[in-house]
C-alpha cells in the first residue's frame, strides 16, 4: 500500500509540473528563420498552416512576417493530395470537411514563390483513448488579495483512460473564444487604408500629445485565447491506468457570464513529445515555441530541399484528436465573491447610433476570428 501511495504522489507531482509557462517573443540575434505552424487530426477540418519568417529583432513587439503566395499542401502515404488555400497572408487553410484517418502518415510540402521547397518527414496518425471527464471547480487562492485577478477562479482538470499500447504520449490543448469588445486600440487613430492603428499623426500646432482611442467592431469579431503552457505527459509509469485530476487550466472570475471552452486531447508521437519537452525545459526561463535561444532544438520534422542544412522553426504536428466543449456557469461556488473585473484603459468613441461613426474591422488571425466558434454559447 506504501508502495501505491508513493507512486500515486509522484504521478500527481509530475503532471502539474508539466504545466510549465511560456513567455513572450524573444530573439537572440538578428537572424530570421522560416516558421511553420501546422497541424492535422483524425477531427473534421478545416486545418491551418501559417508560415512565415521569424522577427530578425529582439523587441517583442514586432510580430513574424507573413509569407504570401505559397504552395501549401498535405499529402498522405495512400498518394491523395489536400491542396490548402491562402485566406489571409500567409495564413493556408484546408477544405471545411477535410480531415485525417487514424494509421495513414502523413506528410506538409511548401513552396514559396521564390523558388525554395520545405517538406516534413512523414508522420503517422495515432488514435487518441476518449476523455472519460472533465471537472472544474471554483478555488480561490489566498496568497492573492481578492481584488487581483489571480485570486478567484476555476480549476479545470481531466480524466482519461490511457492506451493499453505501451509508449504512449499526450499533450492538451484548450481555446476560449469571446465576443471581442474593441477590434483596435490605437493612440494615434485607426489607419483603415492598412487595416492597423497608424504609426504616425500630423497634429496641428506642434501638438505631440497622444491619447488611447477604442474602437468597436464593424463586423462579428471572437477573440481567441489558448495555451501558455506546455501541458504533456509520457504513460511510461502509468501505461493502462485511469488518471484523474489532470490539470489543465484555470479559467479568471471577470464576470458571471458563461465561459465557453474548447478543451482538445492529442496522442502525439514520442518525437514530438521529446521535442516540446526540449521546449518546455528552456522556455520556463526563455519564451516560446518560436525564440532562438542556443539551447533551443529547431524543427525536428521540417527540412528544406535545396538546404538541408537550413534551421527552421516550428513543427508539423500529427496526432489523434479528441475534443469537448463545456460552458462554465461563474455562478456555481462564487456566490459569496465578487468578479475581478475586465478594464480597458483609454476613451471609447461614443456613437450617435450604432449604424453610424468609425469603427474597425475584424482582421482575421491565430487569436481573433470573424467566423462563430462551434456551438457557442455566452
Amino acid at each position: 500500500m506504501k508502495r501505491i501511495l508513493i507512486y500515486f504522489l509522484i504521478i500527481v507531482i509530475g503532471l502539474w509540473s508539466c504545466v510549465t509557462e511560456i513567455r513572450d517573443f524573444e530573439q537572440i540575434d538578428n537572424n530570421s528563420f522560416l516558421t511553420v505552424e501546422a497541424s492535422l487530426s483524425d477531427q473534421v477540418g478545416p486545418y491551418r498552416v501559417y508560415v512565415s519568417y521569424s522577427s530578425p529583432s529582439i523587441t517583442i513587439n514586432i510580430e513574424n512576417k507573413p509569407i504570401k503566395s505559397a504552395v501549401v499542401a498535405f499529402v498522405d502515404d495512400k498518394g491523395k493530395t489536400e491542396k490548402l488555400t491562402e485566406i489571409a497572408d500567409g495564413i493556408y487553410q484546408t477544405s471545411a470537411t477535410f480531415k485525417g484517418i487514424v494509421g495513414n502518415t502523413y506528410t506538409l510540402n511548401i513552396h514559396l514563390s521564390n523558388g525554395k521547397n520545405y517538406f516534413s518527414s512523414p508522420e503517422k496518425l495515432i488514435a487518441s483513448p476518449k476523455i472519460d471527464k472533465i471537472n472544474y471547480n471554483f478555488a480561490v487562492k489566498t496568497n492573492y488579495p481578492l481584488t487581483d485577478s489571480r485570486s478567484v477562479g476555476y480549476d479545470v482538470t481531466l480524466d482519461f483512460t490511457d492506451s493499453s499500447e505501451p509508449s504512449q504520449y499526450y499533450q492538451w490543448i484548450w481555446k476560449h473564444y469571446e465576443r471581442t469588445v474593441f477590434c483596435a486600440s490605437c493612440l494615434r487613430g485607426y489607419d483603415y487604408s492598412l487595416n492597423r492603428c497608424s504609426s504616425s499623426i500630423n497634429f496641428p500646432n506642434g501638438q505631440t500629445e497622444v491619447e488611447l482611442i477604442n474602437y468597436k467592431c464593424s463586423e462579428n469579431c471572437f477573440d481567441i485565447t489558448t495555451n501558455s503552457t506546455y501541458n504533456l505527459l509520457s504513460d511510461v509509469l502509468l501505461n493502462g491506468q485511469t488518471i484523474k485530476n489532470i490539470p489543465i487550466v484555470r479559467i479568471p472570475f471577470n464576470n458571471r457570464s458563461i465561459y465557453y471552452l474548447q478543451l482538445e486531447q492529442r496522442a502525439i508521437s514520442e518525437k514530438m513529445y521529446r521535442y516540446f519537452k526540449s521546449i518546455k525545459d528552456v522556455t520556463a526561463s526563455s519564451g516560446t515555441l518560436f525564440d532562438v535561444p542556443a539551447q533551443t532544438q529547431f524543427s525536428p520534422n521540417m527540412y528544406c530541399k535545396e538546404n538541408s542544412d537550413e534551421r527552421i522553426l516550428g513543427a508539423f504536428e500529427v496526432f489523434g484528436s479528441q475534443q469537448q466543449i463545456i460552458y462554465i456557469d461563474r455562478n456555481i461556488g462564487s456566490d459569496s465573491y465578487s468578479p475581478v473585473l475586465v478594464t480597458y484603459p483609454g476613451r471609447q468613441i461614443f456613437l450617435p447610433s450604432p449604424q453610424m461613426g468609425p469603427k474597425a474591422p475584424c482582421v482575421e488571425g491565430k487569436y481573433r476570428t470573424t467566423k462563430e466558434p462551434k456551438d457557442f454559447k455566452e
